[in-house]
């Protein structure tokens, strides 16, 4: 009597927001390893196993894949922010200080992910369509820390957008620094660095400034 034999499982297709989330992880991981111009369509799909052709199943544009990679990294970087703001803290400091933690979590500061902005910021020189996405990005990221230093005390102290701008800098500044080097700048030095300068900028009030 012949063997019966079971019919094959097929495997379970992945929905179609989950294939483009792999897929820019992928992009996000070739263009760390190997820039912008090794970063083909192509090679993306070899390293994500898929066909060549799929990619036009989850992306608007293929031909423009770094770009809409770049778009999206920054929408989900402001969607985290905006996030984090909508959690009420008591203390308006502290409210900073958890949006200090997440520019510095190991989501948004990894080594693939800094070799990506890296990559992206090249193209910004080069692409009038990076330059907007990347003036855009800025912006939203500047308001978003506008709406937390706003929620400090104001009497007598510098202006809102000041307090915000100097914020930034010494933000991307530190940022740059831990994720180049962690060693030398460890994340927990990072991150008291960010609130000693923001009680700088406004004292809390019983509380003396150093």
């Amino acid at each position: 009597m012949t063997e019966r034999k079971e019919p094959r499982k097929r495997a379970a297709r992945q929905a179609p927001e989950v294939r483009r989330q792999d897929l820019l992880k992928v992009t996000i991981a070739c263009l760390a390893r190997l820039g912008p111009r090794g970063t083909t369509g192509r090679e993306i799909c070899r390293q994500a196993g898929v066909s060549h052709g799929l990619l036009r199943h989850y992306f608007n544009n293929p031909e423009n894949l770094l770009l809409e990679t770049y778009q999206q990294l920054c929408d989900d970087f402001i969607a985290r922010f905006e996030l984090e703001l909508e959690t009420p803290h008591p203390d308006p400091w502290e409210a900073l200080d958890s949006f200090f933690a997440v520019l510095f979590s190991e989501e948004w500061s990894s080594p693939e992910i800094l070799g990506a902005w890296m990559a992206f910021w090249t193209l910004v020189r080069s692409s009038d369509d990076f330059a907007k996405t990347s003036e855009d990005f800025n912006r939203r990221l500047r308001e978003l820390l506008l709406t937390s230093v706003a929620r400090l005390p104001s009497a007598g102290r510098i202006p809102d957008a000041d307090v915000a701008a100097i914020l930034s800098a010494v933000m991307d500044g530190l940022w740059l620094d831990y994720c180049l080097s962690p060693g030398r700048l460890p994340r927990d030095r990072a991150l008291a660095l960010c609130s000693l300068t923001v009680r700088q900028l406004v004292p809390q009030p019983g509380r003396a400034s150093l």
